[in-house]
Parts: C-alpha cells; structure tokens; sequence
C-alpha cells in the first residue's frame, strides 16, 4: 500500500483496478507514450512531477511465488537504476503457496526516474512499477496502450454498452 496525501493507492498486481484508475479523474492525467519524446519525458519528470529536493521512491513486482517456487519477472530494473537499497514486501497465500514479491526502493532522484521512463519508451521490458513522493504516484504501463490495440483489432466483436460510461 502507498499512501499519498489524502488517498490509498492500493499497489497489487493481482487488484483488478490498477494504481492510476484508483483516484479521481479530477487528480489523474494520461500521458500516450506514443506521443512523447526522451526530452519531453524528461522534462515531464523533472521540472513539472519531481523536484530535485523530493524524496522519491518506487514500488515493482520482483517476484512470484507459484506452487511455493519463487521465480522473477525479469524486470531488469537494475540494468536501469542503480539500485542501492531495498526493501522485500511477501505476501504469500499460506494454502497455495502462491504470491508475490514486491520491492521498495527509497532515496531515488529524477536522473532515475527519467533513465527508466527513457528506456521504457525506448521498448525495455515494462515492469508493473510505480515512483512516488508524498504528492505525486507516476504510474508506468503500457496497459491502456494494449487496450486501445484490442478495441481496434476487434472492433466488431467487444460489448462496447459501458464505454460511454452507461
């Protein structure tokens, strides 16, 4: 769980509601990857979210556990980041064996968010990751992306009945 000022982002992979859908529209902003550049991501990231003083940290999916067998998700996020410090949070179902591995890592400045947003952009792995401070959750997918790919590939076939909010 991050909690930001006022609101409870619930950060698991295995919620059906992803981070960004968890707050109002009124405190939430897309941004199409498609339609940035590495200098505008850049400048997204350290003049206008982040500043250089802020205390930044993030949260991914490391690991999951299946059938008591922990196995990576192959983030290569320390191909990106120079990761330093970390902290493991398990949440396992004892029945199963199933679960899942998340790490937190604190004390992060811009320069890193921008190198992972840049290499996402670039086509890196994605990662179910988020950076955050005490103001701000920038929460990295390409999710919305794929979504809108399914509608166009399958126009014709998907219940279109909730998509004006009906």
């Amino acid at each position: 769980m991050v909690k930001l000022k006022d609101s409870n982002i619930d950060f698991d992979c295995n919620k059906e509601t992803p981070p960004y859908f968890q707050v109002t529209s009124k405190q939430r902003i897309r941004l199409a990857i498609e339609d940035l550049n590495i200098s505008l991501i850049q400048t997204i990231i350290g003049g206008d979210i982040f500043k250089e003083e802020d205390k930044i940290s993030l949260i991914f999916l490391s690991e999951y556990y299946l059938n008591n067998i922990r196995r990576s998700t192959r983030s290569r996020i320390g191909k990106i980041i120079n990761i330093t410090n970390w902290h493991e949070t398990v949440v396992r179902e004892e029945a199963s064996g199933n679960g899942e591995v998340y790490v937190t890592i604190k004390n992060l400045n811009r320069e890193d968010i921008s190198k992972y947003c840049s290499a996402f952009y670039k086509g890196h792995t994605e990662a179910y990751i988020s950076f955050f401070n005490d103001e701000f959750l920038l929460y990295v997918s390409s999710d919305v992306r794929k979504i809108e790919n399914l509608k166009q590939n399958y126009s014709g076939l998907f219940n279109k009945y909730h998509e004006n909010g009906y």
